[in-house]
C-alpha cells in the first residue's frame, strides 16, 4: 500500500502509513510531536519508551571460532578508554556515582562497544526518573548499548552481550530490563532477536522544568516541577524471572580482560 502512495499522488501519505506501520499509532503520533518540538524555539521535548525485559542466556550467542578475536573486561572510574565514548564526562561521573558499570568490548586491542549496566536502580539520563528492575537483586538494568559503527557487521553486539550475560549470571541476574526509544524500530527488533520482551512503556513531556509522565507501570501518572520531582518506575521481569535456576554467588569486579565464550560449532 505504501508503495502505491509513493507511486501515484500522494508520496507523504504512503511515508505516513510506513510509520504507522513501524511505531504504531500512538507512538507515530508521539514522534510527530517529537520532531515538531524539535523544531521550536522552546525547551520542550517528548519522549516515548518501551520497557522490555530480556533473559540472561544460558549459552553464547557467538560460535567460539568467531567469539575468540573478541575479549571484555570492566572499566573502572577514571579509566582512560572511558574518554572514547561517545557519552558526555559528567555523564560518565554521574553514573559511576549510582553505582552503575561500564563492560567494555575488545577486538585485538581496540574498543569496539560498550554496555552499562546496574543491579539495581538506574536514575535516567534523559528524562527525570527512577526505574527499578524487579524481582530486586535479580534483574539488572542494561543503558546505552554502543557498538562502534565500524564492527556492527562483525559480530561484536552478539559479543557484547555474550560478555554481559556471563558477567550478569556470575552476580545472580537472570534478566536485563531496559528501557528503548519507541521511535527507534532498529533497536526494539535487536533487542527481539536477543530474546527481549515487553513489559510495558512509558511517555513523557517534558516542558522546562514541568515534566509530564504517562506509564503502564505504577504510577501511571506523574506531574512534577523541577530537578527534585522524580517519579520512580517499579519494572517487573515478569514471567521471564519465574523458575529462574540458582547461580553461583558473584565474584568480585575485576578490570582484566576476560575471553567472550562462544558455544562450539557444529
Amino acid at each position: 500500500m505504501t508503495t502505491v502512495f509513493r507511486r501515484f499522488r500522494w508520496p507523504w501519505l504512503g511515508r505516513v502509513v510506513a510509520t504507522v506501520c513501524a511505531l504504531g499509532a500512538w507512538s507515530t503520533l508521539l514522534y510527530v510531536l517529537h520532531r515538531v518540538c524539535a523544531r521550536l524555539p522552546v525547551a520542550i521535548s517528548v519522549y516515548s519508551y518501551r520497557l522490555v525485559a530480556q533473559p540472561v542466556a544460558a549459552t553464547p550467542r557467538l560460535p567460539a571460532r568467531r567469539a575468540a578475536r573478541f575479549t571484555s573486561r570492566l572499566l573502572q572510574p577514571g579509566d582512560p578508554a572511558l574518554k572514547a565514548l561517545p557519552s558526555d564526562r559528567a555523564v560518565v561521573k554521574r553514573r559511576f556515582a549510582q553505582g552503575a558499570e561500564c563492560l567494555a568490548l575488545y577486538r585485538d586491542d581496540t574498543l569496539v562497544g560498550t554496555l552499562w549496566f546496574v543491579v539495581g536502580a538506574y536514575l535516567e539520563d534523559e528524562v527525570r526518573c527512577r526505574f527499578v528492575p524487579l524481582p530486586s537483586g535479580r534483574c539488572s538494568w542494561d543503558f546505552d548499548v554502543y557498538v562502534d559503527p565500524a564492527f556492527r557487521m562483525t559480530g561484536a553486539f552478539a559479543a557484547l552481550w555474550d560478555a554481559a550475560d556471563a558477567e550478569l549470571a556470575r552476580r545472580g541476574v537472570v534478566a536485563s530490563l531496559s528501557r528503548i526509544s519507541a521511535f527507534n524500530p532498529a533497536s526494539l527488533r535487536g533487542h527481539a532477536s536477543l530474546g527481549a520482551v515487553p513489559v510495558g512503556r512509558a511517555d513523557f513531556l517534558c516542558l522546562g522544568p514541568l515534566q509530564v509522565m504517562r506509564a503502564s507501570c505504577a504510577p501511571g501518572l506523574s506531574v512534577g516541577w523541577g530537578p527534585q520531582a522524580v517519579p520512580t518506575l517499579r519494572v517487573d521481569a515478569g514471567p521471564i524471572s519465574v523458575g529462574a535456576r540458582e547461580v553461583p554467588a558473584p565474584s568480585p569486579a575485576v578490570s582484566a580482560r576476560h575471553p567472550v565464550g562462544g558455544h562450539p560449532e557444529g
